[in-house]
């Protein structure tokens, strides 16, 4: 036993050194990680919502569990809606933005901010680029009937086509979405524009 002491107490020091200086660098980064993602997340509202004054911040409401950003252009009307929505994914969580027109009845975009998705299946859930960009095919659909997967080609208003190969990525993405869909936009504010 005086042994296993005698020979452990360096682990212990490095240990408690180690987690002091995680500690430290935490304290110095956060707020410049707040910064980032917040920018990040400004950049997707813009990219899910034509027509947002970039320079003006979205105003952010909490709807229905969700955090949902009233998006106005340069003369202070309302574009559209932007919806901070997290869901399951198949490795960890997925975090969207979901963007809405001003009377909430169409979807202007969707954009994966975070993801560890299996990288060149699932990961094509943002990957730009791609011949059928996933995120685009949510683009212009109603938000009147939730969304269902197929594995083929989208043939009705309300189908998205499932990424080959990541179906479960591509059904999480439809969850989020309909969830969106479901909680959300019926509690939009009244005064939509």
């Amino acid at each position: 036993m005086k042994k296993f002491v005698h020979e452990s107490w360096l682990v212990v020091v490095m240990g408690g050194a180690f987690a002091a200086l995680l500690a430290t660098t935490q304290s110095a980064t956060i707020d410049r990680i707040r910064e980032n993602e917040r920018q990040e997340l400004n950049t997707a509202i813009a990219e899910v919502v034509p027509g947002v004054d970039a320079a003006k911040p979205p105003e952010k409401l909490s709807v229905a569990e969700h955090d949902v950003y009233r998006c106005l252009d340069a003369q202070g009307k309302v574009v559209g809606w932007a919806v901070d929505a997290t869901g399951a994914g198949f490795i960890d969580k997925i975090r969207l933005v979901v963007g809405l027109s001003p009377d909430g009845r169409t979807i202007t975009g969707v954009k994966a901010i975070w993801h560890l998705e299996t990288p060149g299946l699932g990961n094509k859930i943002e990957t730009k680029g791609t011949e059928n960009f996933y995120p685009l095919q949510y683009t212009g659909k109603s938000t009147q009937r939730a969304m269902e997967l197929v594995k083929r080609p989208a043939a009705e208003p309300h189908e998205i086509q499932a990424i080959t190969g990541a179906t479960y990525s591509s059904q999480y993405v439809m969850d989020i979405v309909n969830a969106v869909i479901a909680r959300v936009v019926p509690e939009l504010p009244a005064e939509q524009g």
